[in-house]
């Protein structure tokens, strides 16, 4: 990557020690920023999610505990996926709050579809606070079993 550039000047100068961090968290947002691969998505962001592939479709697992079904869009366009929602919590107005380690407010996930993904099939489904995304493959990609019959 461009970083590499960077290699004469990782000496023992505090300048150069001190932006090894703020060069890490670039190159991360490059590979992500310009990935197009459902797989690289940034992690750690809410709400939190789990990507897996068969042959035929890949599944998002978006993990939202707390956000009712009519709070939750998802929308496809343009080769993105985007989850979004809000989610409030039941903190009583009359209470002092001392700590609120929940998120409470709007979200908004965006992932970028494979080329191999088919915008139109894909479906929906929120239970117990995970929504599941099945994202089926174009059927031109999908494996194909060919008959073998006797000549």
């Amino acid at each position: 990557m461009w970083f590499d550039l960077m290699s004469p000047f990782e000496t023992d100068f505090p300048f150069f020690s001190e932006i090894g961090p703020f060069r890490s968290a670039l190159e991360s947002w490059f590979a992500d920023s310009f990935s197009r691969d459902l797989r690289a998505s940034p992690a750690g962001r809410f709400p939190l999610i789990n990507i897996g592939e068969t042959e035929q479709e890949f599944r998002v697992y978006v993990f939202a505990p707390g956000v009712d079904q009519k709070d939750l869009s998802v929308e496809v366009k343009d080769g993105l996926l985007t989850i979004s929602g809000k989610r409030v919590t039941t903190t009583e107005k009359e209470a002092t709050v001392y700590r609120q380690e929940r998120f409470n407010g709007e979200f908004l996930r965006t992932l970028s579809l494979p080329d191999s993904v088919d915008p139109e099939a894909i479906t929906a489904q929120a239970k117990n606070g995970v929504l599941t995304l099945i994202l089926p493959k174009k059927a031109a990609l999908q494996p194909r079993r060919v008959e073998v019959r006797a000549a």
